[in-house]
C-alpha cells in the first residue's frame, strides 16, 4: 500500500503496519494536560476529514495497544507513543488499562432510522444495537488476543441483582449470548424486506430491553499478565457519527451524557454533522446549551482536533516532516535511493529568477515612478538599504516598485502639469521594510510574470491547514514526480518552477473534484472570495503587504445568521471540508470581525498568500447575492 495515495487508516488491519505510520507529536498534543476528563464523561471529537479521528480511535483499540509492547523495544518512535499513552493512563507498565472498540456509525445503525416505527422506538433500537455490538466487539477483541473467555469476569457498578441478571453478567457465555440475542432481533428488523408493524413486534421488544452500559464497569482477566488479575475498562468510540440521522445524533448525545454510564465513551464526527452556530461554539471551546438534567463541560466535552484559532504552523511543519519520513519509509524505490527526507529534497531548489527582459520591464516602471516622484538614484539606494536581507534581484525590483507606488499614494496632489509639489518635505530616514511586503512582491511577480512562488517545504506545510491528510494529498504529486525520477535513474530533485506548476495544477484539480454537499455553491463562494482577495493583493501599492486570503464580515452578522439558511449551510460545509477556515473574533480597525479564510488548496489554486490576517471586507448579503443562480 502506498500511504501517499491511500491514507485512510481503517484500511490498515495489521497494527504492525499502522504503528510506524503514526506520528507521536499529534498524539502527545491531544493527551497533554489532565486526561482524566477524557475518560469519565462523554467526549465529542470534531474534526475535518483527515484530521486524525480514525487514527486516534485505532490507536486506542486493544490490538494496537498490545502490539506496542513488542514495537516499543525496537522502535524509538513507538516509545514516544507509549509515553504519551502512559501519561494519559491508557497504558500501565506497557499493559493496557482501556479496551476501546471503534464502532463505525454507518450501515445498520443509520438504517434503523428508516424503519416505519415511532421515533422513540427507533432511538431505543439504536441504543440497543450500539450496546450489543460493543459487547460482542469487546469479547471478540479478547478472543483475538488469546484470552480464554471462560476466565473473564464482568464487574458491574454496584447495580442490583436484577440489572446484573438482565445482562447476564455472572456468566461470560450468557453475557455474550444476551448481546447476540439483542443484535439478532434488530438485525432481522433492519434486514427485512417488509418490516413487521409496530404492534406485531410482540416478544421481540422484550429482547430489546438491554442496557449493559448502565451496568458494566470493567472486565477482569488473567491472560494479559500471567499469574495476576488485571482489569480492563471497556470503552466505546462511535466513529463517523455524521453518517447518522441528525435526530439520531442528538439522541445518542443525550443518552451518552448520562452520568450513570461509567464506561469511557467518545463520539467522533465531522463538522458537517453540527450546524454553523454549534461549530462556532466548538471552535471557541463552548458547549451546547444544556438540556434538563445535564450541564455543559460537566457531562460532555467538545474537543476540536484542529485548533483553527491561532494555529502553530511551525509545530505542524515539524509534524508534516515526520509524517513525510514515515510515509516514504515503506516505499522501496525511495529506500534504495536513500531518499528519506522530503524537506531536504524539495527545499534544495535554487531561488528562481526572472529572465532579464522581465526585469528590464520592471525597471522601466520604476524609472517612470522615480521621475514622477522626483526620486534620485541615491534616494533609491537609501530606500533599498531598509529591505530584508537575502532578496533576489527580481524580488528587490518588484519590492522597489511597490514602495514607490506607496510613496505615490502618500505624496500631495500634483498639478495637472506634473512634477513634484513645490513644498514637498525632505525624505525621512527609511524604516525597515517588513518581509511580508517582499512576499507581496513575489506574488505580484507570480501573477504577472509566472515567477514560481509555491515551492519549498515550509510553504507546502503552511498550505495544509494543520491537516495531515491535506498535507499528504498536496505532497503526493511531488512524491510521484520524485519516484519517476528515481526509476529513470536520475537524482531526485524538483526545481522551484516544477514544484509551483505541479502544486497549482493539483490544487485546481482537487477543487474541481469537490463532491461534498453544496460543493458547487462552495466553489462559487470560494471563487468570489478569491477574486476579492486578488484585487487587493495585486494592487500596485500592496496595501496589505503580502495580500489577502480571507473575507471579513462583521461578527454580529455571522452571529445573527439563521443556521438553517442556505448561505449558512454553504458556509458550514465549506468549513467542514476545509474549503474555508473560520477565524473569530478578529479585532481590526476598531471593529470585531469573523474571517472566512480560504483553505490551503484554494489559496494555491488562486495564487494567494499563505499568511494570516489579510482580508477583504464584505457582508453576508454580498455572499448571498454571489451564490444566487446556482
Amino acid at each position: 500500500m502506498n500511504p501517499w495515495h491511500k491514507r485512510a487508516n481503517e484500511f490498515i488491519r495489521d497494527p504492525a503496519e499502522l504503528l510506524p505510520l503514526i506520528s507521536p507529536q499529534p498524539i502527545h498534543r491531544f493527551f497533554e494536560g489532565d486526561c482524566s476528563r477524557l475518560f469519565d464523561r462523554l467526549v465529542m471529537v470534531v474534526g475535518a476529514p483527515g484530521s486524525g479521528k480514525t487514527t486516534l480511535a485505532r490507536l486506542l483499540e486493544l490490538p494496537t495497544l498490545l502490539a506496542m509492547r513488542e514495537f516499543s523495544r525496537r522502535n524509538p518512535d513507538v516509545k514516544a507513543l507509549v509515553k504519551s499513552l502512559s501519561d494519559a493512563g491508557v497504558l500501565d507498565d506497557l499493559h493496557p488499562t482501556l479496551q476501546a472498540l471503534r464502532l463505525p456509525a454507518g450501515g445498520q445503525l443509520r438504517a434503523i432510522w428508516e424503519l416505519p416505527y415511532d421515533e422513540r422506538l427507533r432511538h431505543r433500537l439504536l441504543r440497543t444495537m450500539i450496546q450489543a455490538k460493543a459487547v460482542l466487539g469487546w469479547l471478540r477483541q479478547l478472543e483475538d488476543a488469546g484470552v480464554d473467555l471462560s476466565s473473564v469476569k464482568v464487574h458491574t457498578v454496584g447495580v442490583g441483582d436484577a440489572a446484573r441478571d438482565d445482562v447476564a453478567a455472572d456468566s461470560i457465555t450468557k453475557f455474550r449470548d444476551r448481546a447476540r440475542v439483542a443484535e439478532r432481533a434488530i438485525f432481522k428488523l433492519v434486514g427485512a424486506l417488509v418490516p413487521p408493524y409496530e404492534d406485531q413486534l410482540g416478544q421481540q421488544l422484550g429482547d430489546l430491553a438491554y442496557a449493559p452500559f448502565a451496568a458494566i464497569e470493567a472486565f477482569e482477566l488473567q491472560d494479559l499478565r500471567p499469574g495476576e488479575g488485571r482489569r480492563l475498562r471497556p470503552m466505546l468510540i462511535l466513529d463517523d457519527a455524521h453518517e447518522l440521522h441528525p435526530k439520531q445524533i442528538a439522541d445518542v448525545d443525550l443518552w451518552l451524557r448520562d452520568r450513570e454510564v461509567k464506561i469511557p465513551r467518545w463520539v467522533l464526527t465531522r463538522a458537517d454533522s453540527v450546524d454553523l452556530a454549534e461549530f462556532r461554539r466548538a471552535l471557541s471551546e463552548e458547549d451546547r446549551p444544556s438540556v434538563p438534567g445535564t450541564q455543559p463541560g460537566r457531562d460532555r466535552l467538545t474537543f476540536m482536533l484542529q485548533d483553527q484559532i491561532g494555529r502553530d504552523r511551525g509545530a505542524f511543519a515539524r509534524i508534516a516532516e515526520d509524517v513525510a519520513r514515515r510515509y516514504l519509509a515503506p516505499l522501496t524505490v525511495f529506500n534504495r535511493s536513500g531518499t528519506t527526507n522530503l524537506r531536504s529534497v524539495i527545499s534544495a531548489a535554487a531561488t528562481p529568477e526572472l529572465p532579464p527582459g522581465d526585469v528590464r520591464e520592471i525597471e522601466a516602471d520604476i524609472d517612470k515612478l522615480m521621475r514622477e516622484l522626483n526620486v534620485s538614484i541615491d534616494a533609491r539606494r537609501v530606500m533599498e538599504t531598509a529591505y530584508p536581507q537575502g532578496l533576489s534581484d527580481d524580488v528587490r525590483a518588484g519590492l522597489t516598485r511597490i514602495m514607490l507606488n506607496r510613496e505615490l499614494r502618500r505624496t500631495p496632489q500634483r498639478s495637472l502639469f506634473g512634477g513634484a509639489a513645490p513644498d514637498a518635505p525632505e525624505p525621512e530616514e527609511p524604516k525597515r521594510v517588513n518581509r511580508a511586503v517582499a512576499t507581496g512582491a513575489e506574488l505580484q511577480l507570480l501573477h504577472k510574470y509566472d515567477r514560481p512562488f509555491y515551492y519549498g517545504f515550509e510553504r507546502l506545510a503552511d498550505a495544509a491547514n494543520e491537516n495531515i491528510e491535506q498535507f499528504v494529498t498536496l505532497a503526493s504529486v511531488l512524491v510521484d514526480n520524485l519516484e519517476t525520477q528515481i526509476i529513470r535513474g536520475k537524482t531526485p530533485r524538483i526545481d522551484a518552477r516544477t514544484q509551483d506548476k505541479l502544486l497549482r495544477e493539483h490544487a485546481r484539480n482537487l477543487m474541481a473534484k469537490w463532491d461534498f454537499p453544496y460543493a458547487p455553491r462552495v466553489r462559487k463562494l470560494v471563487n468570489f472570495i478569491a477574486e476579492r482577495c486578488l484585487d487587493i493583493t495585486l494592487r500596485p501599492s500592496a496595501p496589505l503587504d503580502d495580500g489577502a486570503n480571507a473575507y471579513g464580515i462583521p461578527i454580529s452578522e455571522l452571529t445573527g445568521l439563521n443556521p438553517q439558511e442556505d448561505v449558512a449551510r454553504v458556509i458550514q460545509y465549506a468549513l467542514a471540508y476545509q474549503a474555508l477556515v473560520l477565524i473569530e473574533p478578529y479585532d481590526c480597525k476598531g471593529k470585531t470581525w469573523a474571517l472566512l479564510e480560504l483553505g490551503g488548496v484554494a489559496i494555491i489554486a488562486h495564487g494567494l498568500p499563505l499568511s494570516r490576517g489579510g482580508f477583504a471586507e464584505g457582508t453576508i448579503a454580498q455572499m448571498r447575492t454571489t451564490m444566487e443562480g446556482i
